[in-house]
């Protein structure tokens, strides 16, 4: 596995910033949209220009995104700053919720779904047709895992892969991941070393 030291700007070493997307559509407030592709709002439209340009300050190497449009938008800002091409890998969506995708979360509730189950059981429970937190655990890692400890990477994800793998790399409680995930277009940063 990638040792890790968290750091607050990256390093001269190799690197992993991973960002969140900016804001999606203000219609989506308490809809659950997890691995649905959904857009950004216009405030986050303009914040890809803002963000671009300080991200691409720090050089970056290599560039990932999920594949959903609300992190390839600002991957592809990014990149196009910097001449490269940004790098696909569906390992660092958003959790699946399955059925519950699209819905309100007061729906959800409502008929009768025990969403706390998520955080309470990681290793088994999951919205139906959706995964559990430990598969989406296990698919992060396995991205991390892959990447080289000399490059300098940034990945535009979601708060539920960036949480996950900061909750993992800094040994907290899966029940406590939720705390960690950041806000819109913030950045956590890792300094990558075999």
């Amino acid at each position: 596995m990638n040792q890790h030291i968290a750091t607050e700007t990256p390093t001269d070493n190799g690197w992993l910033m991973m960002v969140r997307h900016t804001a999606v559509d203000q219609k989506l407030k308490g809809v659950c949209y997890g691995a649905s592709d959904v857009e950004l709002s216009p405030e986050g439209l303009a914040h890809v220009d803002r963000l671009a340009d300080e991200l691409a300050a720090n050089s970056p190497s290599i560039i990932f995104h999920s594949g959903l449009s609300r992190s390839r938008r600002l991957a592809e800002a990014v990149a196009g700053r910097l001449g490269l091409k940004p790098r696909v890998d569906p390992r660092i969506a958003e959790f699946n919720f399955g059925e519950w995708e699209l819905r309100r979360w007061s729906e959800i509730f409502i008929a009768g779904h025990d969403i706390a189950r998520l955080i309470n059981e990681p290793d088994s429970f999951s919205a139906p047709a959706g995964e559990t937190v430990f598969a989406m655990r296990d698919r992060v890692l396995g991205w991390f895992n892959s990447l080289s400890t000399e490059s300098r990477i940034l990945a535009v994800s979601h708060g539920g892969p960036i949480s996950t793998l900061r909750g993992v790399l800094v040994d907290v409680p899966a029940k406590n991941w939720p705390t960690l995930v950041p806000a819109y277009g913030e950045s956590i940063c890792f300094a990558l070393q075999e």
